[in-house]
């Protein structure tokens, strides 16, 4: 059977795919991966084998700037309650929409001309990719969409999430023969249940494997990763050898990470409260630019274990993550769906949120807001309850089926014949 992949971004939008295309390799089936020329080498670094179909102009791309610093308060269920939203609410999500457009419209011609000569039986998109939806509705074979850890379904190609497609949306479906009205045929979905919520969506819960090497051999096999992530995770020991926060009764040290994907770094508040942990004795392992210039510490999934707080910005993966290795987490976040993501961890007591837009920006203002910062963070070194949701959550996520299993049920959306 030959399966195509497709995604127009690598890290985090190729990421959750790569332990589903080698378990489809590994089950005799034939993969590709379609995508812009700059995501090319990444799929090759993944073992996989990429087929170059455009070339995405950063204007393309670029993310509109009401989307990148939301305002207001959105409610913390938005994506099940539009109806809630404000015009302006509405129309940052029009943006995002329109974005995606643009970037399906760019990627349409050399994917549907890959798909049509190659035949695919099977086409597998990232959630926001939809481009594939296109391709596989021009071939008439089964779509699915790989979610990457958001807690919502979030279907901003259609007008205020619920209503017709958008119109430009309709237009790049019909130019290639598709139906508009075309959604993919099931959504994988790693983001545990008690965080993600309800979608009309036909959804397939897949346990979150995480991947950084550039060949099957040099990442775990699902089993092997699953089996790291249930041994026991000790307390490090703080490089400074000084006792941390950790309540009564605490084994010593403790060791927390912080990890941020921006390029700029954190904000001033939040290394302000990193440098309000360490004076206490809590030992930081930093991880993307939170490293501030600092030799890297290693993969996010690599460092948690040992750590007993993970602060970042509340992106999927990175969530997800923290829920294996049973971390709870602090989440600042900038965008919306990283708002959304903290603002379940909170709902779940596994950790505590705040929007990035909250923090004074101003230099005096940093101060005060790391301190509130540093207090959220002891918080969750101090208090029993959320390590103890922590586990829980983690304890759900390795419950979830692996990518053995979502191999084969994509596989059975094409028919008994395959």
């Amino acid at each position: 059977m030959r399966v195509l992949f497709t995604t127009w971004a690598s890290g985090a939008h190729l990421v959750p795919m790569v332990p589903l295309a080698r378990a489809l390799l590994g089950a005799g089936h034939q993969v590709r991966v379609a995508v812009p020329s700059g995501c090319a080498a990444a799929v090759a670094r993944a073992g996989l084998v990429p087929v170059r179909i455009c070339a995405l102009p950063p204007a393309v791309v670029r993310a509109p700037e009401a989307a990148r610093r939301p305002r207001g308060i959105w409610p913390a269920d938005w994506p099940v309650r539009p109806a809630a939203l404000t015009p302006e609410q509405h129309g940052v999500l029009r943006a995002l929409g329109d974005r995606q457009v643009r970037i399906a419209e760019a990627m349409a011609q050399g994917l549907v001309a890959f798909a049509r000569c190659w035949q695919p039986e099977l086409v597998v998109h990232d959630a926001s990719a939809y481009a594939g939806t296109v391709a596989a509705g021009a071939l008439g074979v089964p779509a699915v969409g790989q979610l990457w850890g958001s807690a919502a379904v979030l279907r901003v190609d259609r007008q205020r999430l619920e209503g017709p497609p958008l119109p430009g949306y309709a237009r790049l479906m019909r130019r290639y023969g598709a139906d508009p009205e075309r959604e993919p045929d099931l959504w994988l979905d790693p983001c545990p249940p008690s965080l993600a919520l309800p979608s009309r969506a036909r959804r397939l819960p897949v346990r979150f494997v995480p991947y950084d090497g550039p060949s099957p051999r040099e990442t775990p096999s699902p089993y092997e990763a699953r089996r790291a992530l249930t041994r026991p995770v000790r307390p490090a020991a703080a490089s400074n050898g000084r006792r941390g926060p950790g309540g009564p009764g605490a084994p010593g040290p403790v060791r927390v990470c912080a990890a941020w994907d921006d390029a700029g770094g954190p904000p001033d508040a939040v290394r302000a409260a990193l440098r309000a942990a360490e004076a206490r004795g809590v030992e930081v392992v930093r991880v993307g630019s939170a490293a501030e210039g600092r030799p890297p510490a290693g993969s996010l999934h690599r460092v948690l274990p040992g750590c007993r707080a993970l602060l970042h910005q509340g992106a999927g993966a990175a969530v997800l993550a923290a829920a294996m290795a049973g971390v709870p987490q602090l989440v600042v976040a900038p965008r919306l769906e990283q708002q959304l993501n903290g603002a379940r961890l909170a709902r779940a007591g596994a950790g505590t949120y705040l929007p990035a837009a909250a923090l004074d920006g101003t230099r005096r203002g940093a101060g005060a807001a790391g301190a509130r910062l540093a207090l959220d963070l002891f918080a969750l070194l101090e208090q029993p309850s959320y390590a103890a949701a922590a586990h829980a959550l983690r304890r759900e996520a390795l419950g979830m089926p692996g990518p053995d299993e979502a191999a084969g049920a994509v596989t059975r959306l094409v028919g008994p014949a395959i």
